[in-house]
């Protein structure tokens, strides 16, 4: 990396840390934090990496394979439609980003392969190349990439569009990652792992309710559980929420 830039991301980090000094991660960062921390990202990336080529077309395959990686590696904190609304995202600090922010969506495939590889130091974005390869980090560019477009093809609002096409199987581990991301297991034991503030929800599956019970039980927990202090859910879209419920519906007993 040229000094220039290094030089760049030292004031550039300094000047973040100095506006962040009096702050804690409870609190939303300021305009200015935010200008700070997104120019920090960007003089992080190396130049050369800016012009690197992505060797896989960004066709179905690649971009299946770059939302099967993502769904695994990434949705914790940038949540299932990159908009970062999930709580470990929006505690971290700076939160993580929307990747399909304009900021974000300008970074081509390199710089996206160089982030994910290398990560990028007090962000809370970790290196992934010990366990994301090269060839699955290029196919994740092009997932990121195509995110902004996804459920908007028919015009339909996301969460008004059909789960038809997604098979059952499909449809249940997407579900399991939600269920993750959302932090469920900090209150709920499943197969073993979790915590037990709430029920155990490794036999939700053989409880008897059916899914548009526990979908209002998520919007509005105490509506159907007077006492409860779940929080409600209501930033799930409709897709999101029967995901969620086909996962816990499919808890019929432990799996190990």
């Amino acid at each position: 990396m040229s000094s220039w830039r290094q030089a760049a991301i030292f004031i550039f980090l300094s000047a973040l840390i100095a506006a962040a000094a009096s702050c804690t991660a409870n609190k939303r960062p300021s305009k200015v934090e935010t200008i700070l921390a997104n120019a920090a990202k960007d003089v992080a990336i190396p130049i050369q990496a800016t012009n690197l080529q992505n060797p896989f077309p960004a066709n179905p395959g690649s971009i299946e394979r770059g939302r099967q990686v993502y769904q695994e590696s990434c949705a914790l904190c940038h949540g299932a439609d990159g908009h970062s609304a999930t709580q470990l995202g929006r505690g971290m600090y700076p939160p993580a980003m929307d990747l399909t922010s304009p900021h974000v969506q300008h970074w081509s495939d390199g710089d996206l392969f160089w982030i994910i590889q290398n990560g990028i130091r007090l962000t809370g974005m970790p290196a992934w190349n010990g366990a994301i390869s090269g060839e699955d980090s290029w196919k994740l560019a092009r997932f990121i990439h195509a995110l902004p477009k996804m459920g908007t093809a028919t015009g339909a609002p996301p969460e008004t569009q059909s789960t038809a096409l997604l098979k059952q199987a499909d449809l249940i581990r997407y579900g399991e990652t939600l269920y993750r991301q959302e932090g469920c297991f900090t209150c709920h034991r499943l197969d073993g792992e979790g915590t037990k503030l709430g029920p155990d929800l490794t036999q939700e599956g053989n409880r008897g309710r059916s899914d548009e019970w526990l979908i209002g039980h998520f919007k509005n927990p105490t509506a159907y559980s007077p006492g409860s202090v779940m929080p409600s859910f209501k930033n799930l879209n409709a897709e999101q929420l029967r995901a969620l419920v086909a996962f816990l519906q499919s808890q019929k007993g432990s799996r190990k």
